[in-house]
């Protein structure tokens, strides 16, 4: 067995939208699995429609669908409904990311699952989770975040979605522990998996200081710039630079360097005078003059670099995370290593709905669909394979999808 693909025995069925559901599946993909992404017909999953794209295919698309095979299903006709459940049958997990509800109304409620597919792990990816009074609110990363505190010292909008990518980790994690369970007692599990949730573990250290009552005025929260020696400084010509110089010793061979030995004792003074100094610091040198004097000298600060700087930085290009695919995108590696390899679900990006046809044929799906039926996405009464195969080669130029 290849140690980079562990889990290449599995079938994940994704149903869900947007970045964290089809981030989950990114990350099994990678891991092995072959991943069977379920699409809406017409416009298939909104991330096909974000921007940048290059030659029609958005970036972010093709860092989280590549390797997946695309099976295009409308899931309000009867038929396609038919063909997820017949696919389900075979299938080792199923990621959704509906509001609570959605699925019972298809047939596939948390009690039909388990009878149906006993074996079957079923991961729910929602914005606030199965219960309570707000589970079935809309929300988007900004909102979660918001909630739980994590913007509270924010000064803008955040450049990551933290709830997003943290809740897409804690699901994927969840999977795994799930089928370990599922190798040892034959059992399926429900995953309730929400972003709200995600962003509080995000938000562990300011929680931390929370819990146990309100903090005393004045006292700060340690990794949120008030601590002169943990902050984010100015640069002159607009840049910024990163102090991270928490522990004594950092902090020490930073007054050093700087030649200002008599902030030592001050490394944790709240008042803002210390912060001010070491602003006035950082504003005498440009981004760049503060990378080349920190480089050698062991301590923890770097200039804020651009996402685009990023992929140039020497120490991500020597970790290969970024790759150049076939069609001029780039595609995000696992992040981590197995026994030295680095675990790839595939470069492939699918046009939406171009597995659909070897998928029907391949598990034997709904096999009553009428021809115009099944390009809405419907239900009909006869299907003939051959018949559509011949239609779809006809039209190749002018359509790109073949959904049910």
């Amino acid at each position: 067995m290849n140690p980079a693909a562990p889990l290449n025995d599995l079938l994940v069925v994704d149903l869900s939208r947007y970045l964290p559901g089809p981030l989950v599946a990114r990350l099994l993909a990678d891991l092995g699995a072959r991943v069977i992404k379920v699409e809406e017909p017409r416009l298939g999953d909104p991330c096909r429609q974000a921007v940048p794209s290059v030659d029609g295919t958005a970036a972010l698309a093709a860092l989280l669908l590549s390797g997946h095979e695309s099976l295009a299903l409308d899931l309000k006709k009867e038929t396609a409904r038919r063909c997820l459940e017949e696919l389900l049958i075979t299938a080792d997990v199923l990621i959704d990311s509906f509001r609570p509800g959605v699925l019972e109304g298809f047939g596939l409620g948390p009690d039909d699952l388990r009878r149906r597919y006993p074996r079957l792990i079923h991961c729910a990816v929602t914005g606030w989770g199965q219960d309570g009074p707000e589970a079935h609110r809309p929300g988007h990363d900004l909102t979660y975040q918001a909630i739980a505190g994590s913007l509270a010292g924010s000064r803008g909008m955040p450049s990551v979605q933290t709830a997003d990518v943290v809740g897409a980790w804690s699901a994927a994690t969840s999977v795994l522990a799930a089928l370990h369970r599922r190798g040892r007692d034959g059992q399926g599990s429900r995953i309730d998996a929400p972003l709200l949730d995600a962003a509080g573990h995000a938000a562990i250290t300011a929680w931390s200081a929370e819990a146990h009552g309100p903090r005393a005025d004045g006292e700060p929260l340690m990794l949120t710039g008030a601590l002169p020696c943990y902050a984010l400084y100015p640069t002159k010509n607009g840049g910024r630079l990163a102090l991270a110089a928490l522990e004594p010793k950092f902090w020490q061979r930073f007054c050093e360097l700087v030649e200002r030995p008599d902030l030592l004792r001050r490394q944790y003074d709240t008042s803002g005078e210390t912060h001010r100094e070491v602003e006035a610091i950082a504003g005498s040198r440009t981004r760049a003059e503060w990378a080349d004097l920190l480089r050698g000298h062991d301590i923890p600060a770097d200039p804020v670099l651009t996402p685009a700087e990023a992929l140039e930085h020497p120490q991500v290009r020597a970790r290969e995370l970024l790759r150049p695919a076939y069609d001029g995108l780039a595609r995000l590696g696992f992040p981590a290593r197995f026994d030295g390899e680095r675990p790839r679900g595939g470069d492939t990006f699918p046009v939406l709905g171009e597995h659909t046809e070897r998928l029907v044929k391949e598990f034997g799906l709904a096999q009553e669909l009428s021809g115009r039926q099944r390009r809405a996405g419907g239900v009909g009464r006869k299907f003939s394979l051959k018949r559509w195969a011949a239609k779809l080669r006809a039209k190749a130029s002018t359509r790109k999808t073949s959904p049910l």
